[in-house]
C-alpha cells in the first residue's frame, strides 16, 4: 500500500518537474496521470483493507488516523483524475495550477500516512525519512520510464526532456544517498555493519549514468530499456527497506 502511494505521488511530482522545466506537452502528463490515478485505485483498495489496532514494531495503528489515510487516497485518486481531464481539455495555466493542487493532495496523503504508521513504528521523523525519499525516487525512475515510451508517440519531441528526467533521478538517489548517511551516522555499531554489507548502490548509481549518457546521445531505446531496469530496481529497492524498517525502526 505504502509503496503504491509513494509511487503515484512521487511520479506526479516528477512529471509536473519535467514538464514545467522541459514543456514535455499535455499528452505525456495527462497519460500520466492517469496511470496514477489506476495506481491509486489499487491502493485505495488495499489501505481500505488494513486492519486498524494492528501491531506494528512500537504500537498499533490508530483507526483514526488510518481511516484519515484512506479519505485522502481517495482524494489523491480524485485529483488525479481531475489532472488527467484538464491535461485533455483544459489551457496549460490551468492544468499546471491542477496540476499543482494534485501534487499539494499527494503531499498531505503521505502526510497522513506517516501520521498512521509514525506512531506505530517509533517516530515520525524517521518515517518521513524512510516515505519521502523513497516516493522521489522510486516516482522519478517510473516518470522517466514512461516518458522514454512517449518517444514511440512523439518521434520528434526534444531530448532534452528525457535528460531532464534523467537529472530528477541523479537528485533522488542523492537525497536517498544524504538520509542513508545520516541513518548510518546515528545507527549502533552492530546496524552500520549489517547496512554496509550491501554493495548493490554502486550498480544502480551505474544504471543512472548509463541511462543519461543513452539520453545524451539521442539513444531513446537503450535510454527506455535502462529505465525498465531502474524502476524495476528501484520498487525491488523500496520494497524490502521498508520492510526493514517495519521490523528493525531503521528508517532505510
Amino acid at each position: 500500500m505504502l509503496v503504491l502511494l509513494e509511487l503515484a505521488a512521487g511520479t506526479t511530482v516528477a512529471a509536473f518537474a519535467v514538464d514545467l522545466i522541459a514543456r514535455v506537452g499535455r499528452g505525456y502528463i495527462g497519460t500520466t496521470a492517469a496511470i496514477c490515478a489506476a495506481v491509486m485505485g489499487v491502493e485505495v483498495v488495499i489501505a481500505a483493507n488494513v486492519p486498524a489496532g494492528a501491531q506494528l514494531l512500537a504500537g498499533p495503528l490508530a483507526a483514526g488516523a488510518l481511516s484519515s489515510l484512506v479519505h485522502w487516497s481517495i482524494g489523491l485518486m480524485a485529483a488525479l483524475v481531475a489532472y488527467t481531464a484538464f491535461c485533455a481539455v483544459g489551457t496549460d495555466p490551468a492544468r499546471r495550477v491542477v496540476g499543482l493542487a494534485t501534487i499539494a493532495v499527494a503531499a498531505v496523503a503521505l502526510a497522513q500516512a506517516v501520521v498512521a504508521f509514525g506512531p506505530a513504528l517509533g517516530g515520525s521523523l524517521a518515517t518521513v525519512a524512510a516515505f519521502a525519499p523513497a516516493a522521489l525516487l522510486a516516482g522519478s525512475t517510473l516518470a522517466g520510464m514512461l516518458l522514454g515510451h512517449w518517444y514511440l508517440v512523439v518521434p520528434s519531441l526534444s531530448f532534452r526532456p528525457l535528460r531532464r528526467s534523467i537529472d530528477i533521478v541523479f537528485i533522488a538517489v542523492a537525497a536517498q544517498a544524504v538520509v542513508l548517511g545520516i541513518v548510518l551516522a546515528v545507527a549502533s555499531p552492530m546496524e552500520r555493519e549489517a547496512m554496509l554489507r550491501s554493495h548493490y548502490g554502486v550498480v544502480f548509481w551505474l544504471l543512472v549514468v548509463l541511462t543519461r549518457y543513452f539520453a545524451r546521445i539521442r539513444a531513446n531505446q537503450p535510454a527506455t530499456a535502462m529505465l525498465y531496469v531502474l524502476i524495476i530496481s528501484a520498487v525491488m529497492g523500496v520494497v524490502p527497506a521498508h520492510l526493514l524498517f517495519f521490523v528493525s525502526g531503521i528508517p532505510v
